[in-house]
């Protein structure tokens, strides 16, 4: 396998079971781990997207697209409060564009935190760290079957923070090591890669600073994927659907229970948080 296929991620919502939810996030606390697929003969389509986005916008590098800031219009996006409606109205068709057009997959797995702490998780497996592992290895395992599809080698790219940079690595490394750590008789039915698997297709992992244009669309990404599962009618999301840029609207339905987006500790027949 010589081709190189990339998943480029980012988190969203927090990482810790154990944390107090923020109030200005009750009815939709989530922590999500994932973003985008993207081939490597796609990389230079979509960083085109990108800087002709940012160059539009007088943005340049030390800016760079994050969501939640630009819908809060904070920070480096503050500007927008004071522009009027058909401009901001245009930056967002611009930004749209950009996510619609940009040849990826999205792909991640989306975590309810309270269903994870009412599902008795924190108590069975008091290491805090554990619901961030497993988003890490749903994701990465769901773009391994991916990349074994197409007989592509994957890497991973994740937006860097000296905090966890080690952590999110030792991930990875563990993957290679002992593969999964869940369950076996509660996973078989998602038919679970073997050492063998994640060895042979597995390549390299790196961190790079969020401006770095492929993570930019991630960012955007696994927020409107995790915000999807709070609110279906989350128009960032219906754009990225019906462009068939979400891996549960861009694979063929037989691979869908095993590589589509994973919402976990939700309620398994309505599909709803808790």
């Amino acid at each position: 396998m010589t081709r190189p296929i990339t998943l480029y991620m980012d988190e969203t919502g927090n990482r810790h079971p154990d944390k107090k939810s923020d109030a200005s996030r009750e009815g939709r606390d989530w922590f999500g781990f994932g973003g985008v697929l993207i081939k490597g003969e796609d990389n230079d389509v979509a960083r085109g997207l990108v800087t002709a986005f940012l160059e539009k916008w007088k943005l340049g590098e030390s800016k760079p697209a994050h969501i939640t800031d630009m819908m809060a219009e904070r920070q480096n996006f503050a500007w927008l409060e004071r522009v009027t409606q058909e401009k901001r109205d245009s930056f967002w068709s611009d930004w749209r564009r950009v996510l619609c057009q940009a040849p990826v997959i999205g792909l991640g797995c989306i975590v309810d935190r309270p269903g994870y702490v009412a599902r008795g998780y924190l108590e069975k497996h008091p290491d805090r760290w554990l619901l961030c592992r497993s988003a890490f290895d749903i994701t990465v395992e769901r773009a391994v079957k991916i990349a074994k599809l197409e007989g592509r080698k994957l890497h991973i790219v994740f937006e860097q923070d000296p905090g966890i940079n080690d952590t999110i690595t030792g991930y990875f490394k563990n993957l290679k090591a002992n593969g999964l750590g869940f369950d076996v008789s509660n996973s078989s039915k998602y038919a679970p890669l073997t050492t063998t698997d994640f060895n042979e297709t597995l390549g390299r992992i790196q961190h790079k600073p969020k401006s770095h244009p492929l993570l930019q669309i991630a960012d955007s990404y696994i927020y409107a994927m995790s915000r999807k599962a709070y609110d279906s009618k989350f128009a960032l999301y219906r754009h990225l659907r019906d462009s068939k840029r979400i891996a549960d609207f861009a694979l063929a339905d037989e691979h869908l229970p095993h590589m589509g987006v994973k919402y976990y500790c939700f309620d398994p027949k309505t599909k709803k948080p808790g």
